[in-house]
């Protein structure tokens, strides 16, 4: 069974170019032309106190047709619930959320980029075949990106079914925090003809955005597209398994 899986940073439907919070229309036909099995997007608003957002997961997913799951990291005050999301054209099954807490800071750390974070699961059953999807946005501060890469590895060594687990990780390939899910899993980027970038999207100079998959899956090909709406750029694979 062949999917095609994407991860994509939206920066809460901000355009890195008109600074407009207006991008749904735009991800919405972007993700339409790619035609994905399934979607993970991170930096993602829900309808709160602040008028300025809307239920952002929701804006793409109706305009899509697709079926979608908001899984709320924090809620900001005086603005509203804010974390990743999992749209999809087939039923999101079993979907949970698993609540990454805020970290005690280390020296050098900088307070002000501290949050507490999640890591969303759910199944995608296409043609009598499931696969289970991860999905996190990391936090910026070493400890945080020491618990929740433990934390992450401790929920795939229990998973049973072929899996993939992406999102933007805040950290570069080279970076050993990420050493334990290299051990685990396959990092989709290893098929790449030569080395693709993600961050900022008009001129990237740094990987931090992965699709990885399990060990029982085949991946076929893998792409970050050169395309600016968000800060960041899209990452899309085609696995088989």
């Amino acid at each position: 069974m062949k999917m095609k899986v994407m991860t994509y940073n939206i920066q809460s439907c901000l355009d890195y170019v008109t600074r407009k919070r207006d991008t749904q229309a735009r991800l919405a036909a972007f993700i339409k032309e790619q035609n994905p099995d399934v979607v993970v997007l991170n930096e993602v608003h829900d309808i709160g106190a602040s008028k300025e957002f809307t239920a952002q997961a929701k804006d793409i997913a109706d305009l899509l047709g697709w079926n979608h799951r908001f899984a709320q990291a924090i809620d900001i005050p005086n603005v509203g619930p804010y974390g990743n999301a999992i749209l999809s054209p087939y039923p999101i099954e079993n979907f949970t959320v698993t609540p990454v807490p805020l970290q005690p800071l280390k020296e050098g750390d900088n307070p002000g980029w501290r949050e507490a974070r999640c890591i969303l699961r759910a199944e995608i059953t296409k043609d009598g075949k499931t696969l289970a999807v991860y999905g996190s946005h990391f936090g910026l501060t070493p400890g945080e990106q020491e618990f929740v890469v433990s934390l992450a590895a401790g929920l795939l060594d229990n998973e049973t079914l072929p899996h993939v687990f992406m999102g933007d990780f805040n950290m570069q390939p080279d970076n050993p925090t990420l050493v334990p899910l290299f051990e685990r899993m396959q990092d989709t980027a290893a098929v790449f003809d030569a080395p693709k970038l993600s961050f900022v999207s008009d001129e990237p100079t740094v990987k931090i955005d992965y699709i990885f998959a399990s060990r029982d899956v085949t991946v076929l090909n893998a792409d970050i597209p050169a395309v600016v709406i968000s800060d960041h750029r899209p990452y899309i694979a085609e696995i088989e398994f």
